[in-house]
């Protein structure tokens, strides 16, 4: 059991537990050791955590599954028990989850297959370019069986007129063509370690998963299950991804998943052929296929079982939940392609989650998932967060983030990621690392505590939703068809599940999804699993199943109401459907929002309205006039005995951070409430003012841009006495006797690291070869891979640990040649590298005996001691010996300067004192990624005061008065308050601005401002996207602070 209270406790919301704190990837991507093990192991519970995923990632030197491997998770798992931390385990070397680090699919009976559907014929001495995709796309070696061929002919609008299957070497008569069917298995991959994904339609192929991956987990670590190891993460389970044709007409080819047996299944499930009628999978007809939507039916059935229901038995068996989330889930189109459709695997998961890349708001996925929960009775939702987000994402990303989906569910935080180490290719694994690469690690307990406190108290009782609605999925497989004729459709489709999903939401009218799949196991009369709706919406489908329909005739005649939204459906299991006094039962409305929302009007628990206008920070913007509803708020609520629990967050992206936008609301509820406002931040309760009448309850805050809401509602007659919450606060600044904006005072900044100069642009000379011109580092290592015919390095790439037994060819010497300039001499520099034991280095025409100096940033950079760098111009020399599993990477000169940019070169300049409130990379510090410490002295008299700062680009900020700490600056509206006593002197005020290590490590030479999907390619761009000069981030503070005395009246509130 995951979280094992059952009511509220006070001490607990005070204090949570592991079980209800995050839990990161801890990368292992390295040579794994004790030491660096264990050392790394105390950083979770310094930022808050209750735990970590053991996750294998790229660069894992120590052969994954072996004794040596499996030895550290038992070091770990007893260490986490020791510690009452959680031990959680991920089933895969990297993902997607199933082929076992390749050890699964060395065998071909176990690798993936599909159908190549083409208008030619194989040539047998074919090849094509391997796949270095990291998901489960289609490696074709241009090889297959060939099953069929069929003699096609279109009609004058490109419709399937005929079709008829044909001799394979029949010879196409005129206005026709043959097409021809080949199942392919899987060739080899990099990113599979040199083998393949497994055939996830298989139940022998993930049985042998199981007895590679779970068994040898029970053996190593069973003693731990269902205690300190709570559950197995599995990764982005799939079936190659379905394509259609671009046109009718396309001459190209398609992959559609298959598997050896899948013929004979279809044909027991349905009594017919598939392959005999496989050309209505591609060309549209003149009616609706049955065949088609068999197919994705069934195919979804087929994964199912094989993949989450029987992983599912195995873990439930073995006291473990199957946790972790599946790929694509977000829209009609993904799920279609890539799994058939998700709600159907998550039903076998003890919890199940998703995945949130990039700061999305996939708002559907995490409904999907909590749906089920809901309907299975799950612990609650784990999720993959903070993923592709880059290392300047900010606390402001990670509590609007972390806010959204705890409305919609999430309890298990899975942070992307913690590495292990940063050497190679790690360090561009989707940054950034939320552990101590990161210079703001230990201030993360203030995120972690808020979210500990939230699950305390959402993972009580049950959840109160009413709403049902059907999920769509079944109707979009209808029209995987041409694009050219079904792109519209689908797009209609896809829009209608979009909007719903947010007309509802942003309408505060929480509800779940309910999968036809799922419908017949889980009926009992008109509740489906652990919920009873009041209401189902069915959303615009075209089909439905006929258990879904008789399901819906049960539920209307036991006077529960369906609401028919759009046009109704056509087709039942896709077949024409003309009985219209079927829908009699039903209310049938127009597909818009105004219609769904009046109509769910009498179902409504909560409401939250504008109370005045908006506080405007430019007269021009759209004014939110008092009664307008709330557009940008999600809601959870749930049931613990006569008492309720409402959480409120901003489900909608930040537009700008920058500006303090507060929104004054007035919530409602129904019901007569008594309500105590929880502080997630101090773990404190209050009592708030409340107004009550016509049956419900009213409550007034402000929210400002990045605030949530924790209510307990107790009985309006049982209310207890406690600690009222003074008046709401007013604007900021509205009780200031003074107000002083601090662009003129006088600023120091003080580094908290050495400075740092990034070398990652050189000249460079492999063995004999003349010296070449300036390159960058990543591409020197990829010139110097083809000429020796080394694989290049890229997002995938077989594991360091598979090539280990390989024969490594002979050393090759590889010369970098680095030159800069110094205005001045400069002593006590140091020089951080990776395989620092293994590289010469030569500085002026001097080589170095070198001598160690530390590390920097990680223990994978090691620092020497440079000797006393020249005025003018310096060259400094490095010689690596060169071979396929050597990383080449940037170097570090650390030291006491500062460094001017001039396009793509640099120089080092002596440390100025001209200093203003301004950002670091203007300041000397284009590259510093550490901790930098603004102060200044004012002359305050004894009193209160704010201190406001509204703009900057960190982490987050702390201040200090006079050195005692004063509090953070992470969220809006970004002030911290203080008191100044008698005093004979000037006031000290310090601000520390937490680095990111952006400008460090990050892609800078990516002159794509728009990107967002920060994946290891991101440093590899080309073309347009490439550029030599450096493309740098704004860090530290970039406008004044603002500071304000308080009147007595505005301290007080």
């Amino acid at each position: 059991m995951l979280y094992s209270a059952k009511a509220f406790d006070p001490q607990l919301f005070k204090q949570p537990t592991s079980a209800y704190r995050g839990a990161p990837f801890w990368a292992w991507n390295t040579k794994l050791s004790k030491e660096l093990l264990l050392e790394q192991l105390e950083q979770f519970p310094a930022m808050g955590m209750g735990g970590f995923h053991i996750h294998a990632r790229v660069g894992l030197d120590t052969p994954y599954l072996g004794d040596e491997f499996m030895e550290m998770v038992k070091l770990c798992a007893d260490e986490a028990e020791r510690q009452q931390l959680l031990c959680w385990l991920y089933d895969e070397d990297r993902w997607p989850s199933g082929y076992g680090g390749g050890i699964v699919t060395k065998d071909e009976a176990y690798r993936s297959r599909y159908l190549v559907i083409t208008p030619f014929k194989a040539d047998p001495n074919s090849g094509k370019t391997p796949s270095f995709d990291s998901c489960a796309a289609v490696v074709s070696h241009g090889r297959g069986q060939l099953l069929a061929a069929f003699r096609i002919v279109l009609d004058e609008q490109n419709l399937l007129k005929h079709y008829v299957m044909c001799e394979h070497d029949a010879q196409a008569a005129e206005g026709e063509t043959i097409w021809y069917v080949y199942l392919e298995v899987a060739g080899d991959s990099p990113w599979f370690n040199n083998e393949a994904y497994v055939d996830t339609l298989n139940p022998a192929a993930v049985r042998k998963f199981i007895e590679v991956t779970h068994e040898r987990y029970a053996e190593a670590v069973g003693e731990h299950f269902g205690a300190t190891i709570p559950a197995m993460f599995t990764d982005e389970p799939q079936f190659p991804h379905k394509q259609f044709l671009g046109y009718a007409r396309s001459q190209s080819e398609i992959i559609l998943p298959f598997t050896d047996d899948f013929e004979q299944t279809y044909r027991e499930r349905y009594g017919s052929s598939l392959l005999e009628h496989l050309p209505e999978l591609l060309w549209e007809g003149r009616t609706i296929s049955v065949a088609r939507y068999r197919y994705h039916q069934h195919l979804a059935e087929r994964f199912a079982e094989a993949f989450a229901d029987q992983i599912g038995r195995w873990c439930e068996e073995h006291g473990l939940m199957l946790a972790g989330h599946m790929m694509e889930e977000p829209t009609l189109h993904s799920q279609t392609r890539a799994l058939g459709e998700v709600m159907r695997s998550l039903s076998s998961f003890g919890l199940p989650g998703i995945d949130m890349l990039c700061d999305q708001r996939e708002y559907t996925t995490a409904k999907q998932a909590q749906s089920v929960v809901h309907q299975y009775n799950r612990p609650g939702v784990l999720s993959e967060l903070y993923g592709v987000t880059n290392w300047d994402f900010d606390f402001r990303g990670h509590k609007l983030q972390g806010d959204w989906m705890a409305a919609l569910g999430v309890t298990v935080r899975v942070h992307h990621l913690t590495w292990l180490s940063m050497g190679g290719e790690a360090k561009r694994d989707y940054p950034a690392s939320i552990g101590l690469q990161s210079p703001w690690y230990k201030e993360y307990p203030l995120i972690e505590d808020h979210f500990a406190r939230l699950n305390t108290v959402l993972t009580l009782g049950k959840p109160l939703v009413r709403i049902g609605v059907i999920h769509p999925v079944e109707s979009y497989w209808l029209y995987f068809g041409p694009n050219d004729q079904t792109s519209l459709i689908r797009e209609q489709l896809e829009a209608q599940f979009s909007q719903v999903t947010d007309w509802l939401l942003f309408g505060l009218q929480d509800f779940d999804y309910i999968s036809e799949a799922l419908i017949p196991a889980q009926q009992q009369g008109t509740q489906l699993g652990h919920m009873s709706y009041d209401v189902i919406v069915v959303p615009g489908c075209h089909t439905l199943r006929q258990s879904t329909l008789d399901f819906l005739a049960k539920f209307a005649a036991a006077g529960k109401q369906v609401v028919m939204l759009g046009e109704l459906p056509r087709f039942i299991d896709a077949k024409p459907w003309f009985q219209i006094e079927q829908w009699d039962p039903f209310t049938v409305i127009p597909f818009t929002k105004q219609a769904l929302l009046e109509a769910l009007e009498p179902y409504r628990l909560v409401d939250m309205h504008y109370d005045g206008p908006k506080f405007l920070k430019k007269p021009r913007h759209k004014k939110n006039w008092d009664g307008e509803r709330t557009q940008k708020f999600l809601y959870q609520m749930r049931e613990e005995g006569s008492s309720r629990w409402l959480f409120i967050a901003n489900g909608r992206a930040e537009q700008n951070k920058d500006v303090i936008e507060p929104d004054d609301v007035t919530i409602t509820v129904a019901g007569s409430w008594q309500a105590e406002l929880m502080d997630t931040f101090t773990g404190e309760i209050h009592q708030l003012a409340a107004r009550h009448g016509q049956g419900t309850t009213s409550i007034y805050h402000r929210f400002y841009n990045h605030d949530s809401l924790l209510l307990h509602l107790v009985p309006a007659e049982k209310a207890q006495n406690v600690q009222a919450l003074p008046p709401l606060k007013a604007e900021r600044g509205s009780k200031a006797s003074w107000e002083r904006h601090l662009h003129d005072a006088e600023v120091c900044v003080k580094r908290e690291e050495d400075n740092v100069l990034l070398l990652d642009l050189a000249e460079y000379k492999l063995d004999d070869e003349p010296w070449q011109e300036r390159e960058e580092i990543l591409r020197i290592d990829n010139i110097c891979r083809a000429k020796l015919g080394y694989p290049p390095r890229r997002a995938a790439l077989a594991q360091p640990w598979v090539e280990q037994n390989e024969q490594q060819e002979s050393e090759h010497i590889l010369l970098l040649r680095f030159t800069f300039s110094a205005e001045t001499s400069f002593k006590g520099t140091r020089l951080a590298l990776e395989h620092g034991t293994e590289i010469d280095i030569c500085l002026n025409g001097q080589w170095l005996h070198k001598q160690e100096a530390g590390s920097y940033v990680d223990s994978c950079l090691t620092a020497y001691l440079l000797p006393t760098l020249q005025q003018g111009s310096n060259e400094l020399l490095l010689r690596l010996p060169y071979s396929r599993r050597l990383n080449v990477e940037a170097a570090f000169l650390l030291g006491d300067f500062d460094v001017a940019i001039h396009g793509s070169r640099c120089s080092l300049k002596l440390p100025t004192d001209q200093i203003s409130f301004s950002s670091l990379t203007s300041l000397g510090m284009p590259f510093y990624g550490g901790n930098a410490v603004y102060s200044t002295k004012l002359a305050l008299e004894p009193g209160q005061y704010e201190l406001q700062v509204s703009k900057y680009r960190a982490p987050l900020l702390d201040v200090a008065i006079n050195g005692q700490q004063a509090g953070q600056i992470a969220f809006a509206p970004y002030s911290v308050t203080f008191t100044v006593a008698e005093t004979d002197g000037d006031t000290l005020i310090e601000i520390r601005s937490y680095g990111s290590r952006v400008n460090t490590f990050g892609a800078v030479h990516n002159c794509d401002e728009q990107e967002v999907y920060f994946d290891p390619n991101a440093w590899r761009t080309e073309r347009d996207e490439w550029s030599y000069e450096y493309q740098l981030k704004q860090t530290g503070i970039l406008k004044a602070p603002v500071m304000r005395k308080l009147t007595d009246e505005a301290y007080k509130s």
